[in-house]
């Protein structure tokens, strides 16, 4: 009986000691000394990650250090231990989450949820996942079955606002954004937001009303006095977009919106002097806008420097002009399209521009593609002059590529040597070419021969 007592003293002395050190981990995880709770981590045996206690101390605390990959391995240890915690299930998702693990976060929120269909956390987290993954319509529907629940919750219709926001669904975000407003129109950033969707259904004078609303709370708030400054400019009352920008730059606001409509409200108000200074900030951050080049020439033309004037009017000249690489892709679009529409003469001198000009010998094939028929005599007079243009053209360029194949090479052959028969039937040295612009020109049996003899003959 005495070994007995000595042993079970034993037991519960070691339980206690266990106990003790639980609570004092979790004390320094609460007091935040999460170097400590890490410091003693490098200690443990094996033994000791079987006890849940002290796995969800050293993740938290890895949590706290911001070393998310290790919390996560221990919390992973803690579900190992006991997964009918719903707190770690919320914990572990949000740790997958923050190392991009989406779909296990998922999985834990699944969990979380099917334990309770209508529990808050697990849709709200559901929900923000699907939104930072661009999963805006998953999103919406768990945020609207939240809404159901809490029909008032403007947190929630502002979130809603902004999933349709990102889809550019612009009437159902001012939907959620307005009625979310109402509610609570002392929030800045919403108010921010509504206003700046007003802009863009183009209803300036509705978006002061709403900054104007919300500034009896926030008179200094920088977004809404962005937001009422550039729905002024666009109502073209510079005057007043000038205080307002004017108010933006004392509070030392230097960003490129301000500097740029603040500038140009500045100069359509007719303070070309005082323009010059945001006008001049803006065009150090971007050079390349045209507005900002011709406002800033204008103004220091109106003033004292018209030598650098006429230098940034040449540079918002040359901004002007159209990227060459797209003025090629609408022509050749508008080829296609004219293709398409039976208007192949008019693609045609579209695909010519495009060769002549950028020697895209695609664009060159796009055309000979109309004229490679074998019975070249039974065609007009116009079909024959464009086909000996374009065979003769496309020949000549195809034998300078390296990747050339023989059989489009005998193809060619056979299509020339129908021009070089109509020659000798008709006992001529030349034949009419046209050009797919409309230039006329000759082919000698001279140049006709020069290319035949580079082709290859059937086999």
């Amino acid at each position: 009986m005495k070994t007995r007592s000595i042993l079970c003293s034993l037991l519960v002395l070691v339980a206690c000691e266990g106990i003790a050190q639980h609570v004092a981990l979790q004390e320094l995880v609460d007091k935040r000394r999460y170097a400590e709770v890490m410091a003693y981590a490098a200690t443990l045996q094996p033994t000791d990650t079987a006890d849940y206690a002290t796995m969800y101390a050293i993740g938290q605390a890895c949590e706290g250090m911001l070393k998310y990959r290790d919390a996560y391995r221990y919390y992973r240890r803690c579900l190992a231990i006991d997964s009918t915690r719903t707190d770690l299930l919320a914990t572990a998702s949000r740790m997958a989450a923050n190392l991009g693990k989406i779909a296990e976060a998922e999985t834990y929120l699944q969990q979380l949820r099917a334990r309770d269909t209508t529990d808050f956390y697990a849709n709200y987290q559901l929900a923000r996942l699907y939104a930072q993954q661009g999963e805006y319509p998953k999103a919406i529907g768990r945020y609207e079955f939240l809404l159901r629940q809490d029909p008032e919750n403007s947190v929630l219709m502002r979130l809603i606002g902004d999933c349709y926001n990102r889809m550019d669904y612009t009437v159902s975000a001012f939907r959620y954004y307005l009625n979310a407003f109402r509610r609570e129109p002392e929030n800045a950033s919403l108010a921010a937001s509504l206003s700046n969707l007003l802009l863009l259904l183009q209803e300036p004078e509705e978006a002061v009303a709403v900054c104007d609303t919300s500034l009896r709370y926030h008179p200094q708030s920088r977004l809404l006095l962005q937001s009422k400054g550039l729905a002024l400019f666009t109502m073209q009352k510079y005057a007043q977009a000038d205080t307002v920008y004017s108010m933006l730059m004392a509070q030392a606001d230097s960003s490129y919106n301000t500097l740029k409509y603040g500038g140009s409200a500045k100069y359509y108000a007719g303070q070309y002097m005082k323009a010059i200074e945001p006008l001049e900030n803006a065009y150090q951050k971007d050079t390349t806008s045209v507005e900002v080049c011709l406002l800033l020439g204008s103004s220091l033309g109106r003033t004292f420097d018209r030598k650098r004037a006429f230098k940034l009017f040449d540079k918002a000249e040359v901004l002007m002009q159209p990227s060459p690489a797209l003025v090629d892709m609408l022509i050749r679009f508008r080829a296609e399209t004219l293709d398409r529409d039976n208007q192949h003469d008019k693609a045609n001198v579209l695909y010519y521009q495009l060769w002549t000009e950028s020697q895209r010998f695609d664009m060159l094939g796009c055309i000979w593609q109309r004229y490679r028929t074998s019975k070249m005599a039974e065609q007009s007079d116009d079909y024959r002059r464009r086909a000996l243009f374009i065979n003769m053209l496309f020949a000549t360029e195809y034998l300078k590529r390296p990747e050339r194949r023989k059989d489009h090479l005998v193809y060619l052959r056979s299509l020339l040597s129908q021009f070089q028969e109509e020659m000798f039937f008709r006992s001529v040295k030349q034949l009419p070419t046209l050009a797919p612009d409309g230039k006329k020109g000759v082919c000698t049996e001279e140049q006709l021969q020069t290319v035949i003899r580079q082709l290859p003959e059937k086999e």
